[in-house]
């Protein structure tokens, strides 16, 4: 789902702004549902340490627009389970 509403297709082999981004929204949706740092690293091959770097990074990154309004679109998807 997050692919889809980004546009990146390349989440986890890039370190491209934009699919770093993009890690750091699935993390964040993840870890909004009570998805725990261990839980998310084992799903998506990243280090605890990462998930959380990421995780901690959402109060930055949410001051850029693209990544504020990809975030909602989830928050919504998620909400209505349109997914």
């Amino acid at each position: 789902m997050v692919s889809e509403i980004t546009g990146v297709t390349d989440v986890f082999g890039s370190n491209k702004e934009e699919s770093v981004d993009a890690r750091a929204i699935l993390i964040y949706a993840l870890s909004s549902k009570g998805v725990s740092d261990l839980e998310i690293s084992s799903l998506t091959g990243l280090t605890r340490q990462c998930v959380n770097k990421l995780k901690n990074s959402h109060k930055y990154r949410k001051t850029k627009w693209s990544y504020l309004a990809s975030v909602k679109q989830i928050s919504n998807a998620l909400a209505t389970n349109c997914f």
